[in-house]
């Protein structure tokens, strides 16, 4: 009877222990199942939630193809004509309005010009005495980005409102080419709190004229 005992033992442990050597290999399957799992989620995420967000900009490429950079363990993501590159790190993410913020703001920036013409300005984003077209750029990309998922997705606003703090460390420091997380983090809560007092297409469209005209 205890020799069964033990024997019953031994496959519980065997069964179980994720440190067993000889469950290595499982254990390295179930991990890229995770992984994959995880990857398969976030295209969800860009095919049923972030691709019809742009339903109204009928003028423009929304990007199909999602291309995955294994080798970023950064957040990071990035879009072009044709598909949307996403990197590991963004993958590993767990909250999902995070996510969803990042992929809308790098398809915002395919539909910028198209949002200008909408709002009958001429050209192309240019630099002002405060800002140049750069930064400019990544405001107006997030500016469509928290106008849509407001708007549209309420569920995600909230969340992602919750966690602007975290969204602030993501976005990091100020470059040449884009604003610091707190300076893009403002102008985001800038347009939230118009829309309190007025109706949400119209503090877009005002705070979309200040920053095309660099008066920010």
């Amino acid at each position: 009877m205890k020799k069964f005992m033990y024997f019953i033992l031994f496959l519980v442990f065997f069964t179980c222990s994720k440190d067993s050597k000889e469950n290595k290999a499982e254990v390295n399957e179930d991990q890229e199942t995770c992984i994959l799992d995880k990857e398969d989620k976030l295209k969800q995420l860009y095919n049923a939630t972030v691709i019809p967000l742009f339903s109204a900009y009928t003028d423009i490429d929304i990007p199909v193809e999602f291309h995955v950079r294994e080798d970023e363990m950064g957040i990071d993501a990035g879009a072009s004509f044709g598909y949307v590159e996403v990197s590991m790190g963004l993958i590993n993410v767990s909250e999902e309005s995070i996510q969803l913020f990042a992929l809308t703001h790098e398809v915002a920036h395919i539909a910028t010009l198209s949002q200008a013409r909408l709002f009958n300005l001429d050209g192309y984003v240019s630099s002002g005495p405060e800002t140049n077209e750069y930064i400019k750029s990544e405001y107006l990309a997030d500016l469509i980005a928290i106008h849509l998922i407001k708007s549209k997705e309420p569920v995600y606003f909230e969340s992602l409102t919750k966690n602007f703090q975290k969204l602030i460390n993501i976005l990091g420091g100020g470059t040449f080419t884009h604003p610091s997380g707190v300076n893009r983090i403002k102008a985001m809560q800038t347009y939230i709190t118009l829309s309190n007092t007025q109706t949400e297409a119209d503090a877009f469209k005002t705070l979309y004229l200040k920053i095309w005209e660099d008066n920010m």
